[in-house]
């Protein structure tokens, strides 16, 4: 497939241009068809996209990144296929990555390479709580937004290359500037190792250098396991003690050393805790843990350099000696086939293994909503394959579900609760609707489960919506502005169903002058229709009104054989009879209901209020189906706007004038 400017991928996403190359995909800026929103595709090359193993791993991985959802996440929208092509859908991020802007910058000054790292952490902490380790924190995947954001990149796909063997790609999993040990020595990767190679991102922005460089891939990677990390404030003075105590910290060649999470390397970072005065001595840079030589004197220098030489020329025969016996009787070792191991319970895959002359290594556990604690989620070798007796296997084992406590959102309202239960990583559910005394109308009457429950991310909680109480006194509206009334009618839950017009000399314009029902007439909201009749001035009945009129009216909800639900036009309705703006002259004696979850019909009426020749008329539905904008045009003074809205359950109708909340009905 051609993939240049103008091609369409998978029917939806239209190229603009290439924007990155990397060693394992190419990512462009392409175009979204359902919204045109611009986003960024990652497309893996052919060499991996031909690699049976490494894809199913690439794309089990990209469907868990894309449960991830945290402000310095780039938001992984979703993975697919068309034809032999594999591809990442992703948020675009307009701006640099972190290795551009310190190519052009040099290095950073501290406080800027603090704000970085901390967002990092954050995002990190994030990812970790939900089983994902990103494996591969680069500069490169550190993308730095015009507006100053930070935002990391390919949570989760770092973990498919683990699939792929050195001996494919002539390279160390990772970038090898970046590797921790236990990466270079090929054992299992954890939170720590994300940690460490942040403490090396953190590194280079405050000196402008990388700690450890060399010749080879392999030569970088054995400085990572066995050399120490020079003192940033040796390379830059600059540097303040704390962070370069933080750097070494989170470089510690044992993972035990490390911070042991990246919340509490951000807490460092933040000056809240004093962890990084672990790894230095007294004597300002020198560390406990990777004793960096002082300085000599020139002939002592000499001296060591000699003996160093000697015991390198040693080291090197001894080395190639060793690596011969190792490569001969790895060669020699005999092959056994892999089990498959997913779904059993540790002590049934210990014993499978044992049985095969493997080893079982534990290199991850994760939080699965589906599969029991102690259970095995993956392998890092296939089932079937040939591998050698004595070879260490990698599994992911599963915790069980990640439990969370259920937020109280009682008494508030429905975005306040949609809010609540967001943060909380639970899913609004159900919404039923139910009448009391107490509570106001329009917020969280119950929910279930109830406040204070233990119950696995993602979950649904149903909240039952209050509708008043289930008798209302109707208020005297006779002599209030129409703005005035209409606020006392939703302070109960009622709605305007009618508004009528007559002249009057004696009454300033726009004030109430009859109603219906009378004054502290008592029946339940939703059942009896509401009218009202506004004063204005003679000859100027229908003239654009000095606030906005907006009436809704509930409809026969319809039956399979009914007519259909009329489409919204962009046009205004026809003008009503002289002196009932927008409102036909028949009256309902009553007013149709739905039980909870079913479909409504509500017809809401809108004039336009004095004012712009323009004005925008929006009106929104929030509803079981979601939020979704169902009318939206521009409108003169005076124009009347009549929809029809279809819903379905738990509802509330938001129309805007001018982007600015006019009325909000609940029918």
């Amino acid at each position: 497939m051609n993939l240049g400017p103008g091609a369409v991928l998978a029917g939806r996403y239209e190229i603009l241009e290439r924007i990155a190359d990397g060693g394992t995909s190419t990512v462009y800026r392409a175009r979204r068809a359902s919204d045109d929103a611009v986003v960024a595709l990652k497309i893996l090359r052919d060499q991996y996209a031909r690699d049976r193993e490494f894809v199913e791993r690439f794309t089990r991985e990209a469907r868990a990144a894309e449960t991830l959802a945290h402000p310095h996440v780039v938001q992984v929208l979703e993975s697919g296929r068309d034809g032999d092509v594999y591809f990442i859908a992703m948020e675009y991020v307009e701006g640099v990555d972190l290795k551009e802007h310190l190519r052009r910058m040099g290095r950073l000054e501290p406080a800027d390479a603090e704000r970085i790292t901390q967002a990092v952490c954050e995002a990190l902490d994030y990812a970790h709580g939900q089983g994902i380790v990103h494996r591969d924190v680069k500069p490169q995947n550190i993308l730095l937004a015009a507006d100053g954001t930070v935002k990391v990149a390919d949570f989760g796909i770092a973990r498919a290359l683990s699939a792929v063997t050195i001996t494919q790609t002539g390279t160390v999993l990772g970038s090898v500037q970046y590797l921790s040990p236990e990466q270079a020595r090929g054992a299992g990767v954890g939170r720590t190792s994300d940690i460490y190679a942040l403490g090396v991102v953190l590194y280079e922005m405050l000196t402008g250098r990388l700690p450890f460089e060399g010749d080879s891939p392999i030569a970088i990677a054995l400085k990572h396991l066995h050399d120490a990390p020079p003192s940033p404030r040796a390379v830059e003075p600059s540097v303040p003690r704390r962070l370069e105590g933080i750097v070494l910290k989170a470089m510690a060649k044992r993972s035990d050393d490390r911070y042991r999470s990246a919340r509490d390397m951000a807490s460092d970072l933040a000056g809240t805790t004093d962890q990084w005065t672990e790894v230095l001595s007294d004597d300002d840079s020198t560390t406990r843990m990777f004793q960096v030589p002082g300085a000599a004197s020139g002939s002592l220098r000499r001296r060591r350099i000699a003996r160093l030489a000697a015991a390198g020329g040693l080291a090197v025969a001894i080395g190639l000696w060793t690596g011969w016996q190792v490569v001969s009787a790895y060669l020699n070792v005999p092959e056994v086939e892999m089990p498959r191991l997913v779904g059993r319970t540790m002590p049934q895959a210990s014993e499978i293994v044992r049985q095969a002359g493997l080893v079982l290594d534990v290199s991850e556990r994760a939080y699965s909503p589906t599969i029991a604690p102690d259970v095995i989620l993956s392998q890092d070798q296939p089932p079937g394959k040939r591998v050698k007796q004595g070879r260490r296997i990698g599994v992911v084992v599963s915790l069980g579900p990640q439990l969370v406590a259920v937020p109280d959102v009682a008494q508030r309202t429905l975005q306040e609760a949609q809010l609540a239960l967001d943060s909380a990583r639970l899913r609004l559910g159900r919404l039923q609707e139910g009448y009391d005394d107490i509570v106001k109308a329009g917020s969280v009457l119950r929910q279930d489960p109830p406040a204070g429950s233990q119950v696995s991310i993602d979950s649904a909680v149903t909240l039952t919506i209050s509708r008043g109480p289930a008798q209302v006194e109707m208020p005297s509206l006779i002599g209030r502005p129409l703005a005035e009334a209409r606020k006392l009618l939703d302070e109960r839950g009622l709605i305007i169903t009618h508004v009528r017009t007559v002249a009057s000399s004696e009454v300033e314009p726009g004030v109430v002058m009859e109603q219906t029902p009378a004054p502290t007439t008592k029946f339940r909201p939703g059942q009896t229709p509401i009218t009202i009749t506004v004063s204005a001035r003679p000859g100027e009945e229908s003239a654009p009104p000095s606030a906005p009129v907006i009436t809704a009216e509930p409809q026969p909800v319809e039956t399979p054989r009914g007519e259909p639900t009329p489409r919204a036009t962009s046009r205004p309705s026809p003008p009503a009879p002289r002196g009932e703006p927008g409102t036909p002259a028949a009256q309902p004696t009553s007013r149709p209901t739905a039980p909870p979850g079913a479909v409504r019909r509500t017809r809401v009426q809108v004039v336009v209020p004095e004012g712009p020749a323009n004005q925008e008329v929006r009106i929104v539905v929030i509803d079981e189906s979601g939020v979704r904008t169902i009318y939206k045009a521009p409108h003169a003074p005076g124009d009347r706007v009549d929809q029809s809205v279809r819903t379905q359950g738990y509802t509330i109708i938001q129309v805007y004038i001018d982007n600015r909340l006019a009325q909000e009905v609940r029918p």
